[in-house]
């Protein structure tokens, strides 16, 4: 069962760039500051920089929503390996015991149970991980 839980929780396909991202948000920052003074100073051709701020603003713009869907989905992450360790706790607490059927705590570990077809189900646990279990004849 741990290990079922485990392969659910695996870290997804992509990588996570925020470092990348704040870093040109900070190059974003200072070319915009120095646009600005060179706007301030009034150096010819400065104001024909507008175009050119507008798109470092909406490339920040952009690239500060990407930092908020990493935040987002580290919290989603660290929400579920919280609750993935309460259930650990649970299992670990079992091996102690002799196995029978506990009605409460299937009800604390799992959400539902949905057959899928004749060869396999859906088992669906507290915290949203699904697995799917192939049934044997």
């Amino acid at each position: 069962l741990k290990l079922h839980i485990g392969m659910g929780l695996e870290r997804p396909a992509g990588e996570d760039r925020s470092l990348d991202i704040q870093v040109r948000i900070a190059e974003i920052n200072a070319e915009f500051k120095r646009m600005l003074e060179a706007v301030s100073a009034d150096v010819t051709g400065a104001s024909s920089n507008e175009e050119a701020m507008t798109e470092l603003m909406l490339e920040k713009r952009g690239l500060e929503n990407e930092l908020e869907q990493y935040a987002a989905a580290r919290q989603k992450r660290d929400a579920a390996e919280s609750r993935i360790n309460e259930i650990y706790t649970i299992l670990d607490a079992m091996s102690n015991h002799p196995m029978q059927f506990d009605n409460q705590l299937i009800r604390q570990l799992l959400e539902c149970v949905v057959v899928e077809s004749k060869e396999q189900i859906k088992v669906v646990f507290v915290g949203g991980l699904e697995v799917i279990q192939p049934l044997n004849a």
